[in-house]
């Protein structure tokens, strides 16, 4: 009696370690992958039905688990299963489109091409007129400023600009004026004055100090004001767009359009 107590104590703790494993003493709640009743069959995920998704977050997710499961296992089902999805977000994103561009038309205060057309004839009118506004912004600076260029001989881009600054005095009536900064005179620039201190009262007013030659500085007529506009080589157009910029008589973006007055 005594031999068969103790066998029995001594097997208490594997029959408590087998009870922690068998599936009719466990708790039902232990384990995720615990099978249902007393078949142990696991359940089954119900995917939701296509419809049943209210917001993009879920529908992308969806579309992504699908897509995923596609491409690791390549079925008919499951390629199937990934179109539809794809399907449905092809023809959300028509509808909202269409919804948009209606709602562009209906509200034009939102529209970009309202005042940024895309129709060419108007992109090459505006242009023109664009243009026009710029010349006559020119041709009124010329009689509030004047340029003066800092040039100095053996000077690459002080020879590229010398034809640049001529056309642009011929072309709007500003007055350029070059200095040599080390007195002596390039055959590109033969009417250039030498410094008589200009350059250091330029820098002063300007609060700029010029590095590459040549460089241009827009000086109103009291001769109180000067800025920094141009160094080294640029073309005559980004020259004329700096120096209406600089002046502040440049008009606003399409200032010809006209809007509706308020009913």
């Amino acid at each position: 009696m005594k031999k068969t107590l103790v066998s029995l104590l001594l097997l208490t703790p594997l029959l408590a370690n087998g009870a922690n494993e068998d599936f009719w003493t466990q708790d039902v709640w232990s384990s995720p992958d615990r099978g249902f009743l007393f078949y142990q069959e696991k359940t089954q995920d119900n995917p939701k039905e296509l419809e049943e998704f209210k917001t993009v977050e879920e529908l992308r997710a969806e579309a992504q688990r699908r897509l995923n499961i596609a491409v690791m296992d390549p079925t008919e089902e499951n390629l199937k299963g990934y179109l539809a999805i794809n399907t449905l977000m092809l023809e959300k994103s028509t509808v909202f489109a269409q919804r948009w561009k209606e709602t562009l038309w209906a509200n034009p205060g939102f529209d970009h091409t309202v005042i940024h057309p895309n129709a060419n004839f108007a992109q090459v009118a505006l242009k023109d007129e664009k243009k026009l506004a710029k010349e006559a912004s020119l041709k009124s600076l010329a009689s509030q400023a004047g340029l003066v260029v800092l040039v100095q001989a053996e000077c690459s881009f002080c020879s590229m600009m010398a034809p640049v600054m001529t056309n642009l005095s011929a072309q709007t009536g500003i007055s350029v004026l070059p200095v040599s900064i080390k007195g002596d005179v390039s055959n590109d620039w033969p009417n250039a004055k030498p410094d008589n201190g200009i350059v250091k009262r330029l820098m002063t007013l300007s609060s700029s100090v010029p590095t590459v030659t040549p460089a241009v500085f827009l000086v109103d007529r009291t001769g109180q004001n000067a800025q920094l506009i141009a160094s080294g080589a640029l073309s005559l157009e980004d020259l004329k767009d700096r120096l209406v910029q600089a002046s502040g008589l440049s008009q606003p973006m399409n200032s010809t359009i006209k809007t509706l007055p308020r009913l």
